[in-house]
């Protein structure tokens, strides 16, 4: 992989990674707040529904704040865009696409592929 290209996914993982950590700072503020604000049952019950969808969506951002931080990782230590299952270059096409990914295109596909057709 060619500097420019390290560069780039770098940049971009940082930028993903604050982009995170700052909408969870922004939802905690606002959970603060519309906990302030919250006097009747009804309002209760739709913050709760809200708060429900919000802490998902907080999860999965948590899930790729972690990948994020691997990729980072891998990227310091000069492993970034090198598939964990097989050693293989991931393409550039698929890091553009996924920056984050673990794995190439096949070694992904074989994976799905397991989940989907188990051997007994």
């Amino acid at each position: 992989m060619k500097l420019t290209d390290m560069q780039f996914f770098k940049s971009f993982l940082i930028e993903q990674k604050s982009s995170i950590l700052n909408k969870t700072a922004e939802f905690k503020s606002e959970q603060r707040e519309e906990h302030e604000r919250l006097s009747e049952d009804a309002e209760v019950a739709s913050a709760d529904a809200t708060l429900n969808l919000s802490l998902q969506q907080m999860e999965r951002q948590r899930a790729t704040l972690f990948q994020i931080e691997r990729a980072l990782s891998k990227i310091s230590d000069g492993t970034y865009g090198q598939c964990e299952s097989c050693g293989s270059e991931i393409g550039i096409a698929r890091l553009r696409a996924r920056p984050f990914t673990p794995l190439c295109i096949e070694c992904m596909e074989d994976q799905e592929d397991q989940r989907h057709h188990p051997l007994h």
